[in-house]
């Protein structure tokens, strides 16, 4: 895994996607992000945002355990177009 745009679960709840490169035991988050799912005013309907996940801190490049990771996917073409807007500032 060198660099790809991966979905994380954590052992928090947390869904995190970023930018992943392992290392040794360690996965390095590049411009990590938090997804979160809201409700709409449309009954029975859901948005999801894209939050920084680390809102306070400077760096960019973010090293986690792997053994705080419960589940990992590829991310869907809409959430990717999102990461990769949210991140860079290019509308795709």
């Amino acid at each position: 895994m060198k660099n790809e745009i991966k979905v994380l679960k954590l052992t928090t709840g947390e869904e995190i996607i970023a930018k992943v490169t392992k290392e040794n035991d360690n996965l390095i988050l590049e411009k990590p992000m938090l997804s979160l799912s809201l409700t709409t005013n449309q009954v029975g309907k859901m948005a999801r945002t894209l939050l920084p996940w680390f809102t306070a801190g400077k760096s960019l490049k973010i090293t986690i355990s792997i053994d705080k990771v419960i589940a990992q996917d590829d991310p869907n073409d809409q959430s990717e177009k999102n990461y990769l807007s949210t991140t860079t500032g290019l509308t795709l």
